[in-house]
């Protein structure tokens, strides 16, 4: 038990150690960009493309717009007209919203600037993208972050229903995430503007939904009619937002169409959530649906319904654009050098928001991942060594990846698998291994030590393939030991000549030793028809006892179905304990073998076997180390050479072949022993008359009518002689 603990410890230690070694590399800054270039890069391949959002478009333009549209290569001289026409032709075919992804720093010709400006305001869901400029002073003591929010001119701004910033890195950085809300001042961006004002621009469902429900502490008329302020007002009330989330998740229960109210769940959810999600795009360029410019406002005939209803996002976006780099890496970029444009990823940030399909990282259930990961792959290697343990932590690797992308796939959750796969496992494959080699050598000098003169050397290497080892260099180690002996021997050798005998007993032993050795025990002394087989190890090893029971139990069959006549009942003793390996003999003849108080007491045991009417008794020791195995108790024993009682146990069979009324006759004994434990005796002696009736051959329960029995007549001559004393006294 003190080995085991010992082991267990030191492999938690090691668990540990692997766990808190991927958690640091986790939180290096360098190296914990790599579960999101590498790591999240695979999870989005394996996955690929999937369906597009319904709900918004994107219009583009693109290399081929100039020259079909008759206009120049320099795209801030185009006349704006041009996006009059695109916003009231979007605007009549029902488009909800519509977010310019382009910046309209200066004005240019007051007549087409007039005639967008004018579009705008009729059109009265026109969004406009401002710069968010970032500048850091240095006073000298401290560095200032300095931000100013630029919008386009002044007539647009005036004439857009809102203007917000899209913030993306710059190239060559992969964009895995976007802001929600901007920089220290928390701006509100482009895509969540869009969201607000396609779900609920004014707060109005909102705030009748706060009416309806009479939330406490709650005033729906404080609600702003600014979809700025009322943004920033939702974010600055968590108790508030944590409210309407509740309510709301009681009404997509309930209602009987709960899409509205999913709607106003994504609102919620991003005022609740973080600010800078991560993407969980779509798939490559032109995943999301996607209509040229020059397509909408030309002669081609154009099925409008197709924008009614929808978010349309305007922006760059194509194989070539002039004079605009527009593009940025992605983990979906193309090897021909093509990217997502910047109008492509608001959109895609705009229906991961109102589908509340960000991904969702949890920092903290990442560090579990990857300490629970460090502490089972060690588990697995330590107690599966070689081959077996590199195949099952493989396996165990492969279930923890398809784990990781199946919650990736359905849930939209992103935990970590690089580092655990490509750091951890091999670290503690590298650790482990080199601890078992080096276990393995200890061994097996440790055992050719012990047997290596008295022993064959093939039985010497069936047992150095325990990998386990001692914790100390001591002659000792933990053993099981059967012991056997046969009834009626003594008038069996008198019938038969020494020949026959011989051949009887080779024959005898080929059905003890054939089970032993199936089981990896040796045969350690053969003494007439008895026999004592072990089971050692170099340390604690609770696998041993079942190997030797099913020996046991294997040995009792195959004498019972064998051919030899007559046959003999073997009777046999099962124990467990520290079993001692020493040299015994004298002068020049030595033998080297199992001696020690397991080997007494197994001895012991097996000849309780004549009293008891069993033939497979165990102690309870022994017994508790068995699995599958139906067993019986059979109460405390004194045994020559020890102290304290010994609780046996019969051996019946393993419970796939047990006998269902040998079942409900040990249920019987049960009872019966425990009423004699109690004290009960002439109840206990009434359970066991029962069990003789059905089962007329059963040996403990005959025993313990015997002693029932001893005891009454003794009882009996006790009141005999003290009525014979009183009448002297008389």
């Amino acid at each position: 038990m003190k080995a085991d603990r010992n082991k267990l410890t030191i492999t938690l230690a090691l668990g540990l150690m692997i766990g808190l070694l991927g958690i640091a590399i986790n939180h290096l800054p360098g190296s914990a960009t790599w579960e999101e270039q590498v790591g999240l890069d695979l999870l989005f391949k394996l996955r690929g493309q999937r369906p597009p959002p319904q709900d918004v478009v994107i219009v583009a333009i693109n290399g081929t717009t100039s020259s079909q549209l008759g206009l120049g290569e320099e795209i801030p001289e185009w006349p704006r007209s041009l996006h009059a026409q695109l916003i009231e032709r979007l605007d009549r075919a029902g488009a909800r919203v519509i977010a310019y992804d382009i910046y309209f720093k200066k004005a240019r010709n007051p007549d087409t600037d007039a005639e967008m400006a004018q579009a705008m305001r009729e059109a009265g869901k026109v969004l406009l993208v401002a710069y968010l400029q970032q500048q850091q002073l240095d006073d000298g003591r401290q560095t200032h972050q300095l931000e100013q929010l630029i919008p386009p001119a002044p007539l647009f701004a005036d004439a857009a229903l809102a203007t917000a910033p899209f913030v993306l890195p710059k190239i060559p950085v992969r964009v895995s995430r976007f802001w929600t809300f901007s920089g220290a001042q928390q701006h509100i961006s482009l895509p969540t503007l869009a969201l607000q004002l396609a779900l609920d621009p004014q707060g109005e469902r909102l705030r009748q939904l706060l009416i309806q429900a009479n939330a406490q502490g709650a005033d729906p008329l404080s609600l702003s009619h600014d979809p700025l302020r009322l943004a920033q007002q939702l974010r600055s009330q968590p108790g508030l937002i944590r409210q309407l989330d509740e309510i709301l998740q009681q009404q997509v229960r309930h209602a009987p169409d709960p899409r509205q109210y999913e709607e106003l769940l994504a609102l919620t959810s991003l005022y609740q959530g973080t600010t800078h999600p991560y993407l969980n795009f779509y798939g490559p360029p032109g995943t999301i649906p996607t209509h040229p410019i020059q397509n909408l406002i030309g002669n081609a005939e154009v099925d409008w319904s197709q924008f009614r209803d929808k978010t349309v996002f305007v922006g760059y976006s194509g194989h070539y654009q002039p004079r605009q780099k527009d593009g940025f890496y992605t983990v979906f970029s193309q090897p021909n050098g093509l990217d997502l444009s910047g109008v492509e990823i608001a959109a895609t940030a705009y229906a991961n928001l109102r589908h509340r399909e960000t991904l969702k990282d949890n920092p903290g259930l990442a560090t579990m991942v990857i300490l629970g990961f460090g502490l089972s792959i060690v588990l697995i290697l330590r107690n599966l060594p070689g081959l077996s343990g590199i195949a099952a932590g493989i396996l165990f690797s492969s279930a923890c990846l398809v784990g990781v992308y199946i919650l990736f796939y359905l849930q939209h959750r992103w935990l970590p698998w690089f580092i655990p796969l490509a750091v951890q496992m091999p670290v503690a494959m590298i650790i482990t291994q080199l601890s078992h080699y080096r276990q393995i050598r200890k061994s097996r000098e440790r055992l050719r030590q012990l047997f290596g003169y008295y022993l064959p050397g093939d039985v010497i290497e069936r047992l150095v393939k325990d990998n386990r080892q001692p914790n100390n260099q001591v002659d000792s180690a933990f053993g099981v030991c059967l012991a056997t002996d046969a009834a009626n021997y003594t008038a069996l050798a008198e019938s038969m000549s020494p020949e026959a005998l011989q051949q009887y007993l080779n024959r005898y032993f080929e059905l003890l030793f054939t089970p032993i050795r199936y089981r990896e025990g040796v045969v350690s002394d053969v003494i007439g028809d008895a026999m004592l087989a072990i089971w050692p190890a170099n340390e604690t090893d609770s696998t041993l006892p079942q190997q030797a029971c099913l020996a046991a139990i294997e040995i009792d069959e195959l004498i019972r179905l064998s051919d030899l006549e007559p046959k003999l009942v073997t009777r046999m003793g099962l124990h467990c304990g520290d079993l001692v390996m020493s040299h015994v003999g004298a002068i020049d003849h030595f033998e080297y073998r199992a001696v020690g108080d397991i080997v007494n007491t197994s001895s012991r045991i097996e000849n309780l076997n004549k009293q008891l009417g069993t033939r497979i008794l165990a102690s309870d020791d022994f017994v508790r180390h068995l699995q599958g195995v139906v067993t019986r108790e059979l109460g405390q024993f004194m045994v020559a050479g020890k102290q304290q009682p010994l609780t046996l146990h019969e051996i019946a069979a393993t419970e796939t072949h047990a006998d269902p009324q040998t079942l409900v006759m040990h249920e019987a004994f049960a009872r019966a022993l425990t009423d004699w434990k109690k004290g009960d005796r002439e109840r206990a002696n009434q359970q066991f008359e029962r069990i003789l009736e059905a089962f007329p051959d059963d040996g403990p329960s005959r025993y313990y009518q015997q002693q029932f029995q001893a005891s009454l007549r003794s009882h009996e001559r006790f009141w005999d002689i003290q009525v014979h004393q009183n009448r002297f006294d008389l």
